[in-house]
């Protein structure tokens, strides 16, 4: 999909980047495959903790803080206070999610899994698919269309600049 706003297409384009992870995610925590824990020379294993460790990172330090300062005021002076109310949840539970699942991620990245490390890895990883996925339909759906016609092109080229520093 292509939008007009480049803020919409950059978060548009970080979405799919998310989506892309959560199917690995998916992938590697159901069906025969998740029986056992990957082990550490598992190099496409590896390399997907690596990616869930900074997605998890950017999720609340970057991606999360610069809709709620940015976007969301600006849709809430206009009058859409809906949209704003209604990610900020989605937002705080996938925070709690993070919260819980980034140590974790860390320790099986630095030391493989123990058994128990791998059942509550699964757990968090399918909660975690469930609701990063349905959050960005929403997203897709509800927030990044509005974007295209929000803000001045000064104050967009402003904001790309800002989420481009982090």
């Amino acid at each position: 999909m292509y939008y007009d706003s480049p803020i919409a297409q950059l978060l548009h384009d970080e979405h799919q980047r998310t989506i892309d992870l959560m199917n690995r995610l998916e992938e590697a925590t159901t069906g025969r495959k998740a029986k056992a824990a990957p082990k550490p020379d598992n190099g496409p294993a590896m390399a997907m903790l690596a990616d869930l460790q900074a997605e998890l990172q950017a999720l609340t330090d970057h991606h999360f803080k610069f809709e709620e300062d940015n976007i969301f005021p600006a849709l809430t002076a206009i009058g859409d206070v809906a949209i704003p109310h209604i990610l900020r949840q989605e937002h705080e539970l996938l925070r709690n999610i993070s919260k819980f699942m980034l140590p974790l991620v860390q320790r099986v990245r630095e030391n493989g899994f123990a058994a128990s490390d791998w059942t509550e890895f699964r757990d968090l990883a399918l909660e975690l698919v469930e609701r990063q996925i349905a959050h960005i339909q929403k997203e897709e759906m509800g927030l990044l269309p509005t974007l295209d016609t929000l803000f001045e092109e000064q104050e967009e080229s402003e904001l790309v600049m800002l989420y481009a520093e982090h």
